[in-house]
């Protein structure tokens, strides 16, 4: 596999377990992607539509600001774990950001996010759609109960 990274977006501390866990059964370097202005309950509050996650996924292309990522620690990646949680079965704006600033292309990306019931397929073919330079692998939504077997068997899939 080559040397690895996880890159992860995480507002509760659910799609942070799960990248916790994947860095430690593939080896690789945990880097959480962080918001400049972080997300208060309110801003994530789904059901109000003046809220800043339902006004970012919801008024066009909106990209908000994320602190800087060592761009030495991606370059070196030759396999990226992308975590997120689904946002309107998407993934938030901020790993928008994300991919528009650091260069993945020739890499293989495996896409993973947290949701309680939504399916990942359609973040996936938007994520396919909008950076279609990135090598994409299947992506998977992950429960708590996640094991290690499940980890390795999804990290070696095409």
């Amino acid at each position: 596999m080559g040397q690895s990274i996880v890159l992860y977006f995480s507002n509760t501390g659910h799609t942070q377990a799960i990248a916790e866990r994947i860095a430690a059964a593939t080896g690789s370097e945990l880097v959480g992607v962080q918001a400049k202005v972080p997300y208060t309950p309110a801003d994530l509050d789904w059901e109000d539509q003046t809220s800043r996650s339902y006004q970012e996924m919801h008024a066009g292309k909106i990209r908000p600001a994320i602190e800087p990522i060592d761009p030495k620690k991606i370059a070196s990646a030759t396999t990226v774990f992308l975590g997120f949680p689904l946002w309107w079965s998407a993934a938030p704006r901020t790993i928008d950001t994300l991919l528009d600033n650091v260069d993945l292309t020739g890499k293989d990306v495996h896409p993973f996010c947290t949701s309680g019931t939504t399916p990942i397929a359609d973040a996936i073919t938007k994520l396919r759609e909008n950076y279609p330079d990135i090598r994409w692998h299947t992506g998977r939504r992950f429960a708590t109960s996640l094991t290690r077997d499940e980890i390795q068997d999804w990290a070696t899939e095409d």
